[in-house]
């Protein structure tokens, strides 16, 4: 019999729904705690708005269906699997610490929302149950809690004196009718049941498959993903290093509303790199080259050296500085209402290597012109490029 047939009839034999198990949110939480659950590090990024949040308690405490199932992949031999990181502090973990844990494929945002929870963390802190409306709620800024109300880090804190002592210091929740509802409504959530599939010693690569077909709908994990979980593993957190100080930078002159989407936090940042990438590698510009998200170097920049990366991360800030001072001075951030008029003066800022304190009078012309007529409404991936490449050859070289 062949070999192919063989290790199909394996397979086949093998049933893997059976490799499951029921437990408990309460649990959960506990191994989440004594650091038993790990995540691969490909999940670094992902985060849950607080809506979604909301939107998860809710449906634990009035659906009429349980949640999906968790996905954990059981580490028995940790040199097959993905480098794993913490679950709450997102820092990478060694290997020889890795045997046994729990690595949650997926999931993670569900065990970390009811653990945040748990521990009464502050990103919770506005996620109240309104008694009066009978569902929990997002608080709106500055808005106090109401007697009518108790914040779900206290409902559902791991500590019964914690739960009890805010409970029994509100006159209308410490109400026989009341306080009683609210153990009803602790007690289900401790209880609450998660089905977990297990797998064990997943590969980085079949990790990565489980995870593409169960949490993105069978479509496959993004480059910008791979390349951030690369970037994690040599030591760069594209976050922490290069994005919230471009977001920075945008906030001290009032445009943080040029990157309005979460999304855009990581695509824009990254297609903006494009240009100190040529600089700082000499490459040839092949292809596609411009600022935009569809050109990203993703791939190229993941595989440069830490040194290459970081010196293009503290180019392009600086070009981003300087661009935004250049403006202030020109009395030209008023009107910005596409962060595509930055990430344009970004690559040509680094590809001309300008000097903003030796402008001449035409090089400052031409800038301050292609602020105030650039038009990137409904413009194609092609007229885009194409606007690029014009405003890199039109730029005038000092003689």
């Amino acid at each position: 019999m062949k070999k192919s047939v063989l290790d199909l009839y394996k397979k086949a034999a093998f049933d893997p729904s059976k490799e499951r198990k029921d437990m408990t949110l309460q649990l959960l939480c506990d191994d989440i705690e004594k650091g038993k659950m790990v995540l691969p590090i490909y999940q670094t990024y992902i985060r849950w708005t607080q809506s979604k949040m909301v939107d998860l308690f809710n449906y634990q405490l009035l659906g009429k269906s349980p949640v999906a199932p968790v996905s954990i992949n059981f580490i028995d031999d940790p040199e097959q699997v993905i480098e794993q990181i913490g679950f709450l502090d997102r820092k990478v973990l060694d290997k020889e610490n890795l045997l046994g844990k729990h690595s949650v494929v997926d999931g993670q945002q569900r065990l970390s929302t009811n653990f945040k929870a748990y521990i009464d963390h502050k990103d919770v802190g506005d996620i109240v149950l309104d008694l009066r409306k009978g569902k929990f709620i997002s608080l709106p800024n500055n808005d106090t809690i109401k007697e009518h109300q108790i914040p779900v880090g206290k409902l559902y804190n791991k500590d019964q004196t914690k739960y009890l002592e805010y409970v029994n210091n509100n006159e209308f929740l410490k109400g026989d009718n009341i306080k009683d509802l609210l153990n009803t409504i602790r007690k289900k959530h401790q209880q609450y049941y998660y089905v977990v599939n297990f797998a064990t010693n997943l590969s980085k690569t079949e990790q990565m498959e489980w995870f593409e077909v169960l949490n993105l709908a069978g479509s496959r994990v993004t480059e910008d993903m791979v390349f951030l979980t690369d970037l994690l593993v040599k030591g760069i957190d594209f976050y922490t290093d290069y994005v919230n100080p471009f977001i920075k930078k945008l906030e001290s002159k009032d445009l943080e509303h040029l990157m309005p989407k979460k999304s855009a936090e990581v695509s824009i940042p990254l297609a903006t790199l494009n240009a100190a990438y040529f600089k700082v590698t000499g490459g040839k510009k092949k292809g596609n080259f411009s600022p935009i998200p569809s050109d990203t170097k993703a791939k190229a920049i993941g595989r440069c050296e830490v040194g290459e990366i970081k010196e293009m991360i503290s180019i392009t800030l600086k070009a981003l500085n300087d661009i935004l001072e250049f403006m202030s001075k020109k009395n030209r951030l008023g009107g910005i209402e596409r962060v595509d008029i930055l990430t344009y003066l970004i690559g040509l800022t680094v590809d001309k290597e300008i000097d903003y304190n030796d402008l001449s009078s035409e090089q400052s012309h031409y800038l301050t012109e292609f602020i105030d007529t650039a038009d990137f409404v409904n413009n194609s991936n092609t007229t885009r490029r194409e606007k690029y490449s014009k405003l890199l050859e039109n730029y005038p070289l000092n003689e």
